[in-house]
């Protein structure tokens, strides 16, 4: 049995040195619609940093408190005044509503019902001021990826371990569940001058845009845009991601 990945924060923000091509998109978002900003799914306060850093009213939710003690010391260290919580994003409730709500980076499919997710949506829109825009930020799944020789390691990145600055990388397999759509992800995460790898578990509930169309609505939602990629291109068969932003 692994370790859950989302009780190492300092490792997972070492690993994903190289997400930086949301932040631009993220941040324009915050700019274009102003006033106050809640994130789901906050996780270690990544685009928390840059959307705070551009003077605006924050507030997170995560359901993890490692990565909520970790994201608050990063927005203490920086002076900022927002913070993030702890918090179920299929079940949370706030005194306020928020001109900007968003999921960002994939945290969407850690949903992994439909039921769950449209929980989520529910509360997102519960949540959204009257003129306010919600954004849900998704790859989309890619057979290839998803039917993998299930018995093969194969590369993911090279990454430096936070506690000693050793060099590592990762390597993963899969087992994707046609029926409950659920792809179960190992990670080991080698470590040089080491044989034996840490091994990390997850689970990501696979949802195409015709389900995150449906679900979107049924939560009430209008659909304003759908983007592929973060460059705000329209999306079409070649895209790579489903970005939506949507109103009331």
């Amino acid at each position: 049995m692994g370790t859950n990945i989302y009780t190492e924060p300092a490792l997972y923000d070492a690993v994903n040195w190289w997400k930086n091509n949301d932040i631009q998109f993220i941040t324009d978002m915050a700019d274009e619609i102003g006033g106050s900003v809640l994130e789901l799914a906050a996780g270690t306060g990544r685009l928390a940093i840059e959307i705070m850093d551009k003077g605006q009213s924050y507030l997170g939710v995560d359901s993890s408190q490692e990565y909520v003690e970790y994201a608050n010391q990063k927005i203490k260290s920086k002076g900022f005044d927002g913070r993030v919580i702890l918090g179920d994003m299929r079940t949370f409730s706030l005194p306020n509503t928020y001109d900007f709500i968003f999921i960002g980076f994939n945290s969407f499919f850690h949903l992994l019902t439909n039921d769950d997710a449209l929980a989520c949506l529910t509360q997102a829109y519960t949540h959204l001021s009257n003129q306010g825009k919600f954004v849900i930020d998704l790859f989309i799944p890619d057979p290839s990826f998803l039917y993998k020789d299930e018995n093969k390691l194969y590369h993911v990145t090279n990454f430096t371990w936070p506690e000693d600055g050793s060099k590592g990388m990762v390597k993963e397999r899969n087992h994707y569940n046609d029926e409950t759509q659920i792809n179960h992800i190992w990670w080991y995460f080698y470590k040089e001058n080491m044989d034996d790898p840490s091994l990390f578990e997850f689970d990501m509930h696979m949802i195409y845009p015709d389900t995150m169309d449906r679900l979107l609505t049924e939560a009430g939602f209008t659909i304003e845009k759908k983007y592929g990629n973060h460059d705000k291109t329209p999306f079409n068969e070649e895209s790579d991601y489903q970005i939506y932003v949507c109103g009331k």
